[in-house]
């Protein structure tokens, strides 16, 4: 008797947890349906239909939904433009305000039609639910990368010819590659700094492969940070990257085919920057031009406002007769400290006359780029008296403010363009 009234009781407990698992079943159908199970696990597996998405090229018709690049391509043959997109282009200039319109006019809502137009393109494949299903997974995301022209599989084609520079932790390469010549950058066992560690390791007589190969675990590092620098920001004054491989820490071979870590940029001429006065002003001041944007851009780059320790004439090359800069492994977005001891009055100082804010000397960067280039270049490039009448005086202002430092990089940019269409005007006039 009391074993039924014991079953009973725990029978009423139990109950409103089969009522909780009942409803809880309930909603976990409505909202996923017992077929869609199937399909999320061939999505994640990468299958769809029985085929593997990988071998599968994603310009091809039978992918299973559209990718970005193809809604933007049909919206190019729509608008009667040409078939061809290239990779490099940039999306954002495409859905510019400077796009014309049908009337040869430019218009600023060019770019909200064009987002309509792709949002009713991709209604359609919206509908389908596998596209649904694996758009909600990122690892089918079409991410676009930079596509290089050198990588592991065929950078051992490039014949290297002779050395042609070299600093304090890596070593400069002339190569040729299809009659066309590209620089190479290796940590080498003739460098410096490895040099120095390999003298330190036998006298403490630990000369060990592995103690051997820590001691290019620091310059290789210096090499990475300058490529992963140029996968992130670009600006025409920094030497392209061509492509790099990477296949282990060590770098004690100085064969390119099995070399550690290698980078190709393109091939420049070196210059002595007091060979500057000798160009034409008309050179010169475009020049002047192209580094004041550059500044403008080290100080608004999306990685923050970058400084450039380390100035100096080996560090930059003529590319066409631009002036690019060659050597990022020392650049830093670090901005001095400051207020962080409240007993200290000098603490609070910064130079340049600049105000402490949130513990930092925000503008440092951008004044010792302003205050370096200079000095280097600019003072050679912007040498008033070697330019028209028209604008010698005023080139003589901006000289003066920019030993004064007053320029920020884009109103110098917008100072020396201004002056360089006067110049122009007054050339076609007299013409």
């Amino acid at each position: 008797m009391i074993r039924d009234k014991t079953k009973g009781l725990v029978f009423i407990l139990m109950f409103p947890l089969f009522g909780y698992i009942f409803v809880m079943y309930v909603a976990m159908f409505r909202v996923c349906p017992i077929g869609s199970y199937s399909e999320d696990y061939s999505s994640l597996n990468g299958r769809f239909n029985g085929i593997r998405l990988q071998n599968l090229p994603r310009d091809t018709s039978s992918y299973p939904f559209e990718s970005a690049y193809q809604l933007l391509v049909k919206h190019k043959q729509r608008s009667g433009q040409t078939n061809s997109f290239p990779f490099q282009e940039n999306i954002g200039e495409s859905f510019s305000n400077n796009q014309p319109n049908n009337d040869g006019k430019r218009s600023p809502h060019n770019h909200v039609q064009i987002s309509r137009d792709l949002k009713a393109e991709s209604t359609v494949s919206k509908n389908n639910d596998v596209y649904n299903d694996l758009t909600r997974n990122w690892k089918h995301f079409n991410i676009q990368r930079p596509r290089y022209l050198f990588n592991c599989s065929n950078i051992h084609d490039i014949k290297i010819k002779k050395k042609i520079g070299h600093g304090v932790s890596k070593q400069t390469f002339l190569g040729e590659y299809n009659g066309e010549h590209v620089a190479v950058k290796m940590v080498t066992r003739h460098l410096r700094d490895v040099r120095d560690c390999f003298d330190d390791i036998k006298q403490r007589n630990v000369d060990t492969p592995q103690t051997r190969s820590k001691c290019f675990a620091i310059p290789t590092m210096k090499l990475m940070k300058e490529i992963l620098f140029l996968e992130q920001i670009n600006h025409p004054n920094l030497v392209s990257l061509l492509g790099y491989c990477v296949r282990s820490e060590e770098s004690d071979s100085t064969d390119i085919s099995e070399h550690g870590v290698v980078a190709v940029y393109e091939h420049g001429q070196r210059f002595v920057v007091d060979s500057l006065q000798l160009e034409s002003w008309q050179l010169r001041l475009q020049q002047a031009v192209e580094l004041a944007d550059f500044l403008d851009y080290l100080e608004n780059s999306p990685l923050g406002s970058l400084i450039v320790p380390d100035f100096k004439e080996g560090h930059f090359l003529f590319v066409d007769y631009s002036i690019k800069m060659i050597d990022l492994d020392d650049v830093n977005n670090i901005e001095p400290q400051c207020g962080l001891h409240p007993k200290i009055v000098d603490d609070d100082k910064c130079e340049y006359d600049l105000k402490c804010l949130r513990a930092q000397c925000i503008g440092f960067n951008a004044k010792t780029n302003m205050k370096h280039m200079n000095r280097l270049l600019f003072k050679r490039l912007l040498f008033p008296l070697t330019f028209p009448d028209v604008i010698m005086k005023n080139i003589g202002q901006v000289s003066a403010q920019l030993d004064s430092l007053s320029y920020s990089g884009r109103e110098l940019f917008n100072e020396l363009r201004s002056l360089q269409n006067i110049a122009q005007a007054n050339l076609r006039k007299h013409s």
